[in-house]
């Protein structure tokens, strides 16, 4: 890291700026939401054996810190027991226990409901009735747990729950579907995105599931971000790679064409810089499968999340062609601090950060961006939230923004970014923070990028207290004081004993505080000179 330092002091106010240019990292390491997921599905204990889970918290850990740095989990919950059923408490009760060991662990995870995961003459999955019965039965489960799901799948439907197989006259099969049967598919689509918190994604199989439901129109930065079904619906694709345009995820008409550049490809290429992409490959079908091809399908489409454990076969290949670790570091997002300069002039800071995404995707959850200040002496923390989108981060990015310092108390502070979850739940907890790609940065103790940048606020020759440059009555006060200066005033803030502004003026002599609760306030007036700071009681 390289820092180019100025500093000057002029009457009482300090004038600095300094650049830092950081160094990229290679390092593979731990994000949210993104790289290798792993895959587990539920088993015959869950709906006849309490306080049952087949997920350990240990092997979540060892997941995590393995070479592939795994945070999500793929849940497939498996519902045979209920085509003609209610689920019972058992096996939702089971569930949670499933959600509390991922979160123990600091993982999310990826969730899919099916009622058969084997091909056959039976049935596939329940009545549309029967699933819009166990969906509202979700409802409240998928609620208390919407903070470590990244995504909920539109199984329900086939085999796998994947849309296709199954043998019901309700859904139609294998490409054979009339309009009431797409009406009765949409309407199961329609109830997940209802029961489903509007933070949570969901996913269908096929371009054509989307668009023949809710229409040809492509999603755009003016449309995308919203709640409603075209912003909130992506993608999974389980037979990446393969032929007949990955078993049917895009339409062709032989097996070997190559569906790049086809409408369906481009439509899901345009959506998923919107919409989460995720899936695995399953099956040999070089040169498609073969890893210098992988890398460039997998930014082509923005590819969030991939199936570590399956196809085996793959994995091995991309391994022996040194593609496994691109594959590792740019599923996804991958940040990577370029620069930063801060100017202080007094004790507004100018801040400009510029980073770049390295990744194949955007993030696709909404995040927000503090800028942190630390006290190097008391090392207590302020945050300022910065304006801006994460889910719009692509490419190269800058970050430029003016932020008042006032509230701070004089002293030396370092400055970081942090990238916490979304969720009040797990915004303390530093695995469920973004880390930015560079040597040095990375503070895995509290979850923040140390922007190695070092700011101090001066006192601009402050006076006591009780100095009679600044006069405030009537003090304690109900509704309004009266400011008295020997000099010019040019500014008034009136801060809370959290050190909170809550109110600026940009001069005059008397302020209304008929609006404040009762309590201790600090009043700072600025002048040509000088800071003058005087505490105030509302009674």
């Amino acid at each position: 890291m390289k820092k180019i330092l100025l500093l000057f002091m002029w009457c009482g106010f300090t004038f600095a700026q300094n650049t830092v240019n950081y160094t990229s990292s290679n390092e593979i390491f731990a994000n949210p939401e993104r790289g290798f997921q792993k895959y587990s599905i539920t088993d015959s204990n869950y709906a006849t054996t309490s306080n049952y889970s087949n997920i350990s918290v240990s092997e979540l850990n060892d997941w995590y810190t393995g070479t592939d740095k795994v945070t999500v989990i793929f849940r497939y919950f498996l519902l045979e027991d209920f085509i003609n059923s209610n689920i019972n408490a058992t096996y939702l009760n089971n569930m949670q226990l499933d959600f509390d060991r991922i979160r123990t662990a600091g993982f999310k995870c990826i969730i899919r409901f099916s009622y058969s995961n084997d091909l056959g003459s039976g049935p596939q999955q329940a009545s549309k009735t029967q699933i819009l019965a166990h969906l509202n039965q979700l409802e409240s489960i998928l609620e208390l747990n919407k903070d470590i799901i990244v995504s909920h799948q539109a199984g329900f439907i086939g085999t796998w729950g994947e849309w296709y197989y199954t043998n019901a006259t309700e859904f139609g099969t294998e490409g054979n579907i009339t309009a009431t049967q797409w009406l009765n598919r949409k309407e199961v689509v329609d109830a997940m995105l209802n029961v489903t918190p509007v933070t949570i994604p969901i996913q269908v199989r096929y371009p054509l599931l989307k668009k023949s439901m809710y229409g040809n129109n492509p999603l755009t930065p003016a449309t995308a971000y919203q709640n409603t079904p075209l912003a909130r619906i992506g993608f999974f694709n389980d037979a990446f790679l393969n032929d007949y345009g990955d078993q049917g995820t895009y339409e062709v008409n032989s097996q070997y064409e190559n569906p790049v550049g086809t409408a369906d490809y481009v439509y899901l290429s345009n959506e998923t810089q919107y919409v989460p992409m995720s899936g695995e490959t399953n099956g040999l079908n070089a040169p498609r499968t073969d890893g210098a091809n992988a890398v460039l399908e997998l930014d082509y489409t923005n590819w969030s999340l991939l199936n570590r454990d399956y196809f085996e076969q793959n994995i091995t290949n991309w391994t022996n062609s040194n593609h496994i670790d691109e594959i590792k570091r740019k599923l996804g997002y991958r940040f990577v601090l370029t620069n930063s300069t801060f100017d202080l002039l007094g004790t507004d800071l100018s801040v400009q950060i510029n980073l770049t995404n390295e990744g194949y995707a955007r993030v696709f959850q909404s995040r927000d961006i503090y800028l942190v200040f630390q006290n190097n002496s008391t090392l207590e923390k302020t945050n300022f939230l910065l304006n801006t989108d994460i889910r719009t981060w692509e490419n190269t990015i800058n970050l430029s923004e003016t932020i008042d310092l006032s509230s701070l108390p004089s002293g030396t502070y370092s400055s970081f970014l942090f990238l916490p979850d979304s969720e009040t739940t797990l915004m303390s907890y530093p695995k469920y923070a973004i880390r930015f790609a560079n040597t040095g940065v990375w503070q895995a103790t509290d979850g923040m990028n140390n922007l190695s940048q070092t700011i101090t606020i001066g006192t601009l020759n402050e006076v006591t207290f009780d100095d009679e440059a600044v006069l405030i009555y009537p003090n304690p006060a109900t509704s309004k004081i009266t400011i008295t200066s020997k000099e010019r005033i040019n500014r008034i803030q009136l801060f809370n004993h959290l050190g909170q502004r809550v109110f600026v003026k940009a001069n005059g002599n008397s302020l209304d505080i008929s609006f404040l609760p009762i309590g201790t306030y600090f009043l700072h007036v600025e002048t040509n000179s000088s800071k003058i700071v005087k505490q105030i009681t509302k009674q």
